[in-house]
């Protein structure tokens, strides 16, 4: 008798379990209906950040510097020692053109105003161009920054709807670039950039300005 007694107890107290996760489920779908009839009626409502409730506080946005593939044409630029350089390689261009169509390529020197080149192959379907920037080439960013310089000359040259922006940027000038491409991205252009390592050219291989290793991010 008294296992009988505690069967049904136990056969009880298993009933009053499933009725308070019943209870308790049933009140979170309601509170779940509630919260999208609140939506339905206020799209906002959904949206909102509880990290954003508190207004003295900010949340900074992060952008995260993916490589992506572009149609546009990159140009390419140089910071060191806090200055930014265009590399302008239009005489190269034509220099190249100037060559006999078909004939053999081979290993060539250019040396121009503000840069050293060096134009060689490596097999029969890769060649590559080295860029020696000279010292002291291109312009402070203040200078840069001011309505006439090179720099703001060059931003018109080049729109941001066919070019994309390339930098090597040297261990110094970091936090210049940072700032050279905050600017254009306010200007709605793309950017892209790799380390430059110290008393060493600056390489492109195939294509030039079409080169894939030279994606805005």
């Amino acid at each position: 008798m008294k296992r009988r007694v505690k069967a049904i107890d136990q056969f009880l107290n298993l009933d009053s379990l499933v009725d308070i996760v019943s209870n308790n489920v049933g009140i979170l779908i309601i509170l779940a209906a509630f919260m999208a009839l609140l939506a339905l009626i206020n799209p906002g409502f959904a949206l909102k950040d509880p990290v954003r409730l508190d207004q003295s506080r900010s949340v900074p946005r992060l952008r995260v510097p993916w490589s992506h593939p572009t149609h546009k044409t990159p140009i390419f630029f140089f910071v060191r020692d806090n200055r930014v350089q265009h590399l302008d390689m239009r005489e190269f261009y034509a220099a190249l053109s100037q060559r006999t169509p078909g004939s053999r390529v081979r290993e060539e020197s250019f040396s121009f105003k503000s840069l050293d080149l060096r134009f060689f192959p490596v097999t029969n379907q890769i060649y590559c161009l080295e860029i020696k920037p000279h010292p002291g080439g291109g312009e402070p960013w203040p200078v840069a920054a001011k309505p006439g310089s090179e720099w703001e000359q060059t931003l018109r040259r080049y729109p941001p709807e066919r070019h994309t922006f390339f930098f090597w940027v040297g261990g110094d000038s970091f936090a210049l670039f940072r700032d050279i491409r905050e600017s254009l991205w306010n200007r709605q252009v793309e950017v892209g950039w790799k380390p430059a390592l110290a008393n060493t050219p600056l390489e492109v291989c195939n294509g030039f300005e079409n080169a894939t290793g030279f994606q805005p991010q």
